[in-house]
């Protein structure tokens, strides 16, 4: 992975929160308040074949029969 530590101010507390943000394999950024407990993460996953149609209707896009494969 490539990108940086840093801290910040926590949103819930206001206490020290340790944060990092990088950009390889892809954006990302993580948080954690070693006060309040409070975090957060990018996670990943992969949506269903009806939840891609989903969001391609709204933008209207012809649904797809099947996912692409990933490499």
């Amino acid at each position: 992975m490539s990108g940086y530590s840093f801290t910040k101010v926590c949103p819930k507390c206001s206490g020290i929160m340790y944060a990092y943000s990088g950009w390889k394999p892809h954006n990302l950024c993580t948080g954690q308040c070693l006060d309040c407990g409070y975090h957060y993460w990018t996670e990943t996953g992969r949506m269903s074949i009806g939840e891609i149609n989903e969001l391609r209707a709204e933008q209207e896009l012809k649904p797809l029969k099947k996912r692409r494969s990933w490499r």
